[in-house]
């Protein structure tokens, strides 16, 4: 008999957040001080989206401009995919795989942020399982 897995066991809790006001530059810089490439941006407390690197990078060729004279929010994806900690695990990554989904985010059902998981946490859950 398996045991479910769920996401409260592989998130990586408290993940780092940032402004939707602050610029892409100090996005840039809290990415790279922690080695991550995905921030949970939060409004007076609530998730209002997430942006990746990827999303960096193609704001910055879009718009010909330099990291500090853009704003988190203007490079953001607005829609997050958000799941319970009791999620199973393989729910989670069977939707992050068919819909090429980066990262969900991990919160309580009253919408506290909990924790984030990333394609490179499910590699790492993968390794762990495998063998």
């Amino acid at each position: 008999m398996s045991t479910t897995i769920t996401m409260q066991e592989v998130m990586t809790p408290a993940p780092h957040t940032v402004g939707p006001d602050q610029s892409l530059a100090i996005a840039l810089d809290l990415m790279r001080k922690h080695d991550i490439r995905h921030l949970p941006v939060r409004h007076e407390g609530r998730i209002t989206g997430i942006l990746s690197e990827r999303d960096i990078n193609f704001a910055l060729r879009v718009e010909k401009a330099n990291a500090t004279d853009l704003t988190v929010e203007s490079a953001l994806t607005p829609e997050v995919f958000s799941v319970l900690p009791s999620t199973p695990l393989a729910d989670v990554a069977a939707r992050m795989g068919s819909e090429k989904i980066g990262c969900a985010l991990i919160e309580d059902d009253l919408g506290k942020l909990l924790g984030i998981f990333t394609a490179v946490d499910a590699c790492r859950v993968l390794a762990q399982n495998v063998g």
